[in-house]
């Protein structure tokens, strides 16, 4: 069946909602707010129907040709049909939406235009790809498993990009299909080495051996395999590494350096803009006391403390906790950093009555969840909450505000370009 629908907006997941005569809600991908599209249905759901745009009948003033040949069939970007500057919008409608569904409220100006990305193209430093069963690279074509061999990225480095370029036409991966259906590139901004790291499903086939046929591929510096948790390579791998400026008037330069295994933002630009702005929201921290949640290796642990603050970093990840450490020696500043569970040790510095001035928290996709209602029971002055999806982070404010925390400031820091992924800071202050 097909409709004739006026798109709405782009809700979270990058789709348009359409509210059609005829009853149920219309889903579909590749539109754009204000468009006029003849779409098809593909799968009636409960409360709405997925439907696939057919003819774009009164295209938006902001639509654009992709620059990616694989567009319409690769699953990873879904916003390079839509200009940058509509793309910044489209995100900052999206937070405020899932604001308002978590009953979050956002007085005035709290709100701010989404903080642009300084390279809309090539940023990714850090790039997941699926191996098929021939040995080819490429990413999961558009709501199926299937894989779209591709021969470029163009949201990836271009050291990146050639490495990509090699191992599609030299298929040096058909030794490892069946048994290694993912690899990363990462590459370092700071000396431009890329690393590949293969995921084994079969950790009885992984070899050491297996990893020397990448040596004549020019792109890679350094290749291992990871089986489960462990990483194993010919030899000790060489830390990736970003470059920071944290105040050029007051000539603050610094470096962090990880490892394969550790997070790391993949948009090395926009994380030097994101620091940067964590550290104006949390003002002066000179001698105050700062508890760091999902800390990684540092990336906002180490430019407080270069700033006065005694931070306290707690992460799971060992790897992470090694550099972090590793990186507060390097920038010449002491800071407490935990290998554990963040909700264990949440609950135990509310056992044992610590508080802290300031809370920064930056936790994976799902949020903080129910954790959320210890943060108060620190007694911070101030929290700020970095997140990568807007509704877990609407959930989690809402939770705040009901503790005697408001909302102060709200900032959509477009971290995935040409995609509706959105990274968000939050600013919480005490009543």
């Amino acid at each position: 069946m097909e409709y004739t629908v006026t798109i709405e907006k782009i809700i979270i997941g990058g789709r348009g909602l359409a509210r059609p005569d005829s009853g149920k809600v219309v889903m579909a991908g590749g539109v754009l707010p204000g468009e006029v599209v003849n779409v098809s249905e593909v799968k009636e759901h409960r409360g709405y129907i997925e439907a696939e745009p057919v003819e774009i009948i009164t295209p938006s003033p902001a639509r654009r040709l992709p620059v990616c040949p694989w567009y319409q069939d690769c699953g990873g970007c879904d916003l390079q049909h839509c200009d940058y500057g509509a793309q910044l919008q489209i995100k900052k409608d999206i937070v405020k939406e899932a604001l308002g569904r978590a009953g979050v409220v956002c007085p005035g100006d709290c709100l701010a235009d989404t903080l642009p990305s300084p390279d809309h193209l090539a940023y990714r430093h850090r790039l997941r790809m699926k191996i098929n069963r021939n040995g080819q690279v490429g990413f999961h074509r558009k709501g199926t498993n299937t894989i779209v061999p591709v021969l470029s990225c163009a949201v990836a480095a271009g050291k990146i990009n050639a490495a990509i370029s090699f191992l599609q036409s030299e298929v040096l991966l058909k030794n490892f299909a069946g048994f290694c259906k993912e690899i990363e590139l990462l590459h370092s901004p700071a000396d431009d080495a890329l690393t590949l790291l293969l995921q084994m499903e079969d950790k009885n086939k992984a070899d050491q051996d297996l990893l020397t046929v990448f040596k004549d591929c020019p792109a890679v510096n350094q290749a291992a395999y990871k089986t489960g948790l462990r990483l194993y390579a010919a030899t000790p791998l060489q830390p990736m590494e970003q470059c920071f400026v944290l105040s050029a008037e007051q000539q603050i330069h610094y470096s962090l350096s990880w490892t394969a295994g550790c997070f790391s933002q993949v948009n090395a630009g926009q994380n030097e803009q994101l620091v940067q702005l964590v550290c104006r929201l949390a003002g002066d921290v000179q001698s105050t006391t700062i508890l760091d949640l999902y800390c990684g290796m540092g990336n906002f642990s180490i430019p407080l403390a270069l700033q006065g603050a005694a931070v306290t970093g707690i992460e799971l990840n060992r790897e992470s906790i090694r550099w972090a450490k590793h990186n507060a020696e390097s920038a010449g500043v002491i800071c407490s950093f935990f290998a554990a569970d963040v909700h264990n040790s949440l609950r135990q510095l509310v056992k044992n009555r610590q508080q802290v001035d300031t809370i920064i928290l930056d936790p994976p996709r799902r949020g903080i969840g129910k954790a959320a209602g210890l943060l108060p029971r620190l007694r911070p002055r101030q929290i700020i909450y970095i997140s990568c999806d807007p509704a877990t982070l609407a959930r989690d404010l809402a939770t705040l505000c009901d503790s005697c925390y408001s909302l102060s400031q709200l900032i959509p820091v477009d971290m995935f370009p040409q995609t509706h992924h959105i990274e968000s800071v939050a600013l919480l202050e005490k009543n």
